[in-house]
C-alpha cells in the first residue's frame, strides 16, 4: 500500500512541475487536470441559496467535500482561511450536492473526484474561474430524469456510460456525474437563481464555443461521485426522488495555481496527472 506520505510528496514534486516546468503530454487525452476531495461532512446549510442561516427547514442536507469549513455563514474569505481535503491544498474551493440515502439510510460517498476540462475552443481563450465564482448544476424541483450533459448514472471504473438514470452495477458501485456550465457572462460570480450567470456551450461548426450573452469560456468543472451502493433500488436524495440531484461549487481556490493549471493542462491540450488525497 502506498504511504500517505508517498502521495503527499507526489503532490508537492507535481505542485512545483506545474508551477515552474513544462508538462509531458498525454497522448489523445482530453485537456484537463483532476483533485480529489474526500468527504467532509454533512450539514442542513446551503451557502449559495440560503446565505448566512442556519435554519434546517430553509433547504435539505447537503454533502460537503473539500473545504473544512463549509456551511451557511461561509465567505469567500472564510473558506479561503480554512482547510481543505483536496489532494491539492491550494484547491479550497467548496463542493456539495443532495445527501444520498439507501434503503433509508444515510451513506458518505467512497470517492469525491473533481474534473476541469476544456470543452470550448480556442483552448487558449479559456479563462480560470474568477475569485469567489458561485454556481449550481442540475434541478432540484425536477419531475423527471435530467439531461446526461448535467446528470448521469452510471458504474465506477466504467467511463463514458452515463444514464439518465441508475442501473444495477452488479458488483460495482454506482456512481453520478454532475457537469457544470462552462461559460460565463464575464460579470456576475452569482445571480439571482444562482445560473444564470453561466451558460453550456453550443456547437459552432466541428467545435463548441460560448454563446454570445455567456461569452467568456472558463473550465467544466465535473463531479464524480462514488456511492457504497451498487444498483438504484430504495434510492432517494434529501432533495427528493434520485432525479432531482443537483450540485454547488463555490471557488475558493488560490488563484495563482488555478490559473497555472489552466495555462499548464488546458491551454497546452494535455491531460495532466492527478492529485489524489
Amino acid at each position: 500500500m502506498v504511504s500517505r506520505a508517498f502521495r503527499r510528496a507526489t503532490v508537492v514534486v507535481f505542485f512545483l512541475i506545474v508551477l515552474g516546468a513544462e508538462i509531458a503530454p498525454t497522448a489523445s487525452a482530453t485537456p484537463r487536470f483532476h483533485v480529489e476531495c474526500p468527504f467532509h461532512h454533512f450539514n442542513g446549510d446551503d451557502p449559495i441559496v440560503f446565505p448566512r442561516e442556519h435554519d434546517p427547514k430553509a433547504g435539505h442536507l447537503h454533502t460537503f467535500l473539500g473545504n473544512k469549513s463549509t456551511n451557511g455563514f461561509s465567505t469567500y474569505r472564510s473558506l479561503r482561511h480554512h482547510g481543505t481535503t483536496c489532494g491539492l491544498r491550494a484547491d479550497k474551493g467548496a463542493y456539495w450536492f443532495p445527501a444520498v440515502y439507501k434503503n433509508g439510510n444515510r451513506v458518505k460517498p467512497t470517492d469525491g473526484d473533481f474534473y476541469y476540462r476544456a470543452r470550448t475552443e480556442p483552448l487558449s481563450a479559456i479563462r480560470p474561474f474568477p475569485k469567489g465564482l458561485k454556481i449550481i448544476a442540475g434541478n432540484k424541483n425536477a419531475t423527471s430524469p435530467q439531461s446526461t450533459k448535467v446528470i448521469g448514472w452510471s458504474c465506477f471504473r466504467s467511463a463514458g456510460t452515463e444514464e439518465p438514470t441508475m442501473r444495477d452495477c452488479g458488483q460495482a458501485d454506482v456512481k453520478f456525474l454532475v457537469h457544470f456550465p462552462s461559460c460565463w457572462d464575464g460579470v456576475h460570480k452569482d445571480s439571482k437563481d444562482h445560473q444564470s450567470h453561466m451558460a453550456y456551450p453550443i456547437k459552432k461548426g466541428d467545435h463548441k464555443a460560448c454563446p454570445n450573452k455567456h461569452p467568456v469560456p472558463v473550465p467544466e468543472l465535473s463531479y464524480s461521485i462514488r456511492l457504497p451502493f451498487h444498483d438504484g433500488s430504495n434510492v432517494h436524495l434529501s432533495s427528493g426522488p434520485f432525479y432531482t440531484m443537483h450540485a454547488d461549487f463555490w471557488n475558493a481556490w488560490k488563484q495563482r495555481v488555478l490559473r497555472r493549471l489552466v495555462d499548464k493542462c488546458l491551454h497546452a491540450g494535455i491531460e495532466c496527472p492527478s492529485f489524489e488525497a
